[in-house]
C-alpha cells in the first residue's frame, strides 16, 4: 500500500508548490515593474535637480500678547503680530540655490532674506545678496527656533542681515563662514529717503543730502565641536568677530547706536538702553559661545564686547540742519574710545521631543516632538552693559538684567505655544523716555515683569 501511495501523497504536495511558485514569479514581476517605476521617477527628479527650476514655499505667523506689571513707567499691554512672512527656496539645477524671505507685520512689508548660492563644492556654499551676518549664536538661530519669545540683549548690536557676500565650509566637527557687507536693504532705503526728504512745506531745511559712501563691514566666525557623540548629544565652542563702518547719515554725523528694548517685542516701543556715539571710525565686536545638548538637556551662552573707535578730533557738528563749529570741550571729548559688554546664559529640559546640532551652521535646529507632542521648560540670565564713564565723554546708556523663565509645548514641528515671563532690572542710567512717565522726568532704577504669550505656525 505504501508504493501506490507515496506517488500521489508528492503529485498533491506539487500542486501548490506549483501555485506557489507561481505566485512567487508574479510578486517578484511586480516588484520588479514597481521598482522600474521608482528608479525611472528619482531619474527624473535628478534630471530636473540638473537641470531645471525646483521651487519650495513656507511662511510663518507669530502672534503675541504682552503684560506688563509693576512700571511706573507708561507701558501699554496689547497684541502684536511679532512676524507674518512668506519665503520661499528655489533650487536651479544641482549647484545653485536661492532662498528669500518677505515680512508683512506692523502693516508693512520688508526684505529678511534674500539671496542668491553656489554650492557645486564639497561642504561648501557661497552666497550674494541679503542674509545674516556670521556674528551672535542667538541672532543666527532662526526665529522658529528660538528658546524664547525674543532673543537675548546681545540681538541689540548684532549686525543682522545686510547685503553681502560670504563664503562657508565645514567639516564633521567644523565650520568657518566669513562675510563682507554693505548696509541693510532697509537702511539703506531709510537713509534715502530721510535724505532726500530735505525740506519742508515753507521751504526750511530739515534733513540734508546723503553725501558719504554707505556704510560697510566684515565679519567672520567659526565654530568646533570637541565632543560629537550623535546631533542630540553635542558641545559646541565657537568664535566671532565683526568690524563696521557707521551707516551714511547727516554729514559729519558717523553715528553708531546700541539703543534697544528689554527682551519684549514692540507692543510698547520704549528703550531702557540709550548708548550712542558719534564721530565714528569704527566699531569692532568679538563673541565667544559655549553651547550644547545632552539628550533632554541643552544650554547656550554667549560674551560679547563691541570696542567703539572715534574718528579725528571732530571741528564741526550737523545741528539738525547744517554743519557747525564744535567747541573745544566737544572737540576733546570727540576722540575718545568706548567699550561696552553683554553676555547671557540659557538652560532648557524637554520633555517628549529632541533638540538637535546641526554641525553645517554650528547652530541648533528645530525641535523634534513625538506624536504626543513635547513640553520645554527654558530659563535665562542676561545682562547688557552700555555704559562706558569715561572722565572725558562719559556715555551712560545704562545697564540692565533680566532673569527670564519660560514654558514651551510643541504640538508638532509646524505648531508651538509659547508662556514668557522676564523679570526686568535697570540702574541709574538705563531710563525710559520721560514721555513714559508719568511725572514728566525720567524714572531711574526701574524694574518691572513682562508676561508673554505667542501662539507660533511655521510651515
Amino acid at each position: 500500500m505504501k508504493f501506490p501511495i507515496t506517488p500521489l501523497a508528492l503529485a498533491l504536495m506539487a500542486g501548490p508548490l506549483c501555485a506557489q511558485s507561481t505566485d512567487t514569479e508574479k510578486r517578484i514581476a511586480d516588484l520588479e515593474k514597481k521598482i522600474e517605476k521608482l528608479t525611472k521617477a528619482e531619474s527624473k527628479k535628478e534630471e530636473a535637480k540638473e537641470s531645471g527650476v525646483t521651487v519650495k514655499f513656507g511662511g510663518r505667523f507669530h502672534l503675541d500678547a504682552v503684560q506688563f506689571d509693576g512700571a511706573r513707567n507708561r507701558l501699554p499691554a496689547g497684541t502684536f503680530m511679532r512676524r507674518a512672512r512668506i519665503s520661499f527656496k528655489a533650487g536651479f539645477g544641482k549647484d545653485w540655490a536661492a532662498e528669500g524671505d518677505v515680512d508683512f507685520a506692523e502693516s508693512s512689508v520688508g526684505i529678511k532674506d534674500m539671496w542668491l548660492g553656489y554650492q557645486g563644492f564639497d561642504n561648501t556654499l557661497i552666497q550674494i545678496g541679503q542674509f545674516k551676518a556670521p556674528f551672535g549664536f542667538d541672532t543666527l538661530t532662526s526665529s522658529n527656533a528660538t528658546w524664547f519669545m525674543e532673543r537675548s540683549y546681545s540681538d541689540i548690536w548684532t549686525p543682522d542681515r545686510h547685503v553681502g557676500i560670504a563664503y562657508q565650509t565645514w567639516g564633521t566637527r567644523w565650520m568657518v563662514k566669513a562675510n563682507f557687507f554693505g548696509q541693510a536693504i532697509d537702511d539703506t532705503s531709510d537713509a534715502q529717503e530721510a535724505a532726500d526728504s530735505n525740506t519742508d512745506s515753507t521751504g526750511l531745511v530739515k534733513s540734508y543730502k546723503i553725501i558719504d559712501n554707505h556704510g560697510w563691514g566684515y565679519a567672520a566666525r567659526a565654530a568646533f565641536t570637541p565632543v560629537m557623540k550623535s546631533a542630540a548629544k553635542a558641545i559646541h565652542l565657537g568664535v566671532a568677530t565683526v568690524t563696521r563702518k557707521p551707516n551714511a547719515a547727516a554729514p559729519g554725523v558717523y553715528a553708531v547706536d546700541f539703543s534697544g528694548r528689554p527682551e519684549q517685542n514692540k507692543v510698547a516701543r520704549e528703550k531702557f538702553l540709550n548708548a550712542s556715539v558719534t564721530n565714528v571710525d569704527k566699531w569692532s565686536q568679538y563673541g565667544f559661545e559655549f553651547v550644547g545638548v545632552w539628550g533632554p538637556f541643552s544650554w547656550q551662552s554667549e560674551y560679547q564686547q563691541t570696542k567703539v573707535f572715534r574718528r579725528g578730533t571732530q571741528m564741526q557738528k550737523w545741528d539738525g540742519t547744517k554743519l557747525v563749529a564744535t567747541s573745544a570741550a566737544e572737540q576733546a571729548a570727540s576722540v575718545i574710545d568706548h567699550k561696552f559688554d553683554t553676555y547671557y546664559g540659557q538652560v532648557s529640559w524637554m520633555f517628549g521631543g529632541q533638540r538637535t546640532y546641526d554641525q553645517s551652521e554650528g547652530l541648533f535646529g528645530k525641535v523634534s516632538p513625538s506624536k504626543k507632542g513635547a513640553l520645554e521648560i527654558v530659563a535665562r540670565y542676561s545682562r547688557m552693559n552700555q555704559d562706558d564713564l569715561t572722565a572725558v565723554d562719559p556715555v551712560k546708556g545704562g545697564i540692565a538684567h533680566n532673569l527670564s523663565v519660560g514654558l514651551t509645548y510643541y504640538l508638532n514641528k509646524n505648531v508651538r505655544f509659547m508662556l514668557n515671563r522676564t523679570h526686568v532690572s535697570n540702574n541709574e542710567n538705563a531710563m525710559a523716555n520721560k514721555a513714559y512717565s508719568p511725572t514728566g522726568s525720567k524714572l531711574p532704577y526701574e524694574r518691572f515683569d513682562i508676561y508673554s504669550a505667542r501662539v507660533q505656525v511655521n510651515f
